[in-house]
């Protein structure tokens, strides 16, 4: 197999192709942070994504790689040969192995949920005053709102299935990694934020101290929905009644309402991508621009196919001119990279009704 200008084997162990955007996108994450960091791979399988981690990267010291699986475990030690890597390779279940280990970046990839590895790994960190933590969710029904019961189990928050619902999902999420961050007396920064396919996925640098954790915390929150009318409204507290429609509104949380892409760690990533020659160049730095678009607008977006089957009007507005009428109007609209037919703005609902239908 090979994988950009890594050769590697896989044999009977688990390996996406569909997942080779994602290890370019997230080793071009770990590339954009300017220190020295030992490295774990929490579930290896055949190693391609630390080993592209390391290869593609010369801020990597040490490196562990860790399954349970030992068929894994032996291709793993075969591509780290080939690779002329060397790395510590430990069969083991995740969270007994991780307790040991001397990590300042975490990788966590499971099938599922990560919850479950979340507090061996931070842990592990406790003497850490910075660290950083790469992880993926690809239980998307549960965050996403379908399985609303085992969000609650999981997660402890309500989920919403609506037109917004993948950045609901990766808010959700944000606010779990931050609860748990919170009892070691952590605090955390979300660098990237990711929804692509079946998955989603953040890498956040997180911080030791009282300073950290209680800003942190702070951005913990609700977002509040209108059925009836589409209104939505985010804060540390739910809003019970839609201002437009009178009706009872629902809600999804509590989840992170804070910035979930950090600009500096864009524009670093977007001047490394520059440089790699990616067989996915262009869709990394299209993810990245709109990412850019994104920051500091409120934590949801509108669908133009959704509102204008609520507003029962026959054709569907462009995008470009959708975001033109509501600047000409002085409100702040772009593209996100959640959904390709949606913007996000800081315009209400009847505010954006009253722009793009004129």
């Amino acid at each position: 197999m090979r994988e950009e200008k890594i050769e590697f084997e896989t044999d009977n162990v688990f390996y996406n192709s569909k997942m080779h955007f994602c290890r370019s996108f997230f080793s071009i994450a770990v590339g954009s942070i300017n220190k020295k960091m030992n490295f774990t791979d929490g579930f290896c399988a055949s190693g391609i994504r630390g080993i592209r981690y390391i290869k593609e990267n010369d801020n990597i010291s040490k490196s562990y790689f860790i399954d349970a699986n030992p068929d894994a475990v032996n291709i793993c030690k075969k591509n780290l040969i080939s690779n002329k890597i060397k790395a510590q390779v430990i069969e083991c279940d995740f969270n007994k192995a991780i307790r040991e280990l001397d990590s300042d970046l975490i990788e966590i990839d499971p099938f599922g949920t990560p919850v479950p590895y979340l507090y061996d790994s931070i842990r592990s960190l406790w003497s850490k005053k910075e660290a950083y933590l790469s992880i993926t969710a690809t239980d998307v029904a549960v965050l996403c709102g379908p399985h609303k019961d085992a969000c609650i189990k999981n997660y402890h928050s309500k989920s919403l299935n609506n037109e917004f619902t993948h950045e609901n999902g990766i808010r959700i999420l944000l606010k779990r990694i931050c609860q748990t961050l919170l009892e070691f007396n952590f605090g955390m920064d979300p660098l990237i934020s990711l929804s692509d396919q079946h998955y989603l996925k953040v890498f956040l640098r997180i911080v030791k101290g009282d300073a950290s954790a209680k800003q942190s915390s702070k951005n913990i929150g609700f977002i509040s929905f209108c059925n009836k009318c589409s209104n939505r409204s985010f804060g540390t507290e739910m809003q019970n009644i839609c201002e437009f429609c009178n009706s009872k509104m629902t809600y999804a949380g509590p989840l992170w309402i804070g910035n979930i892409h950090n600009k500096k760690t864009i524009g670093q990533m977007k001047s490394i991508n520059k440089k790699r020659g990616y067989h996915h160049n262009e869709k990394i730095t299209k993810i990245l621009h709109l990412m850019n678009e994104e920051l500091t607008l409120p934590p949801y977006y509108f669908d133009l196919h959704q509102f204008s089957r609520l507003k029962k009007k026959e054709f569907i507005p462009k995008i470009d001119d959708a975001i033109k009428n509501l600047k000409e109007n002085g409100f702040c609209a772009k593209r996100t990279h959640f959904s390709p037919n949606s913007i996000k703005t800081d315009a209400k609902i009847k505010e954006i009704g009253d722009s793009i239908y004129p």
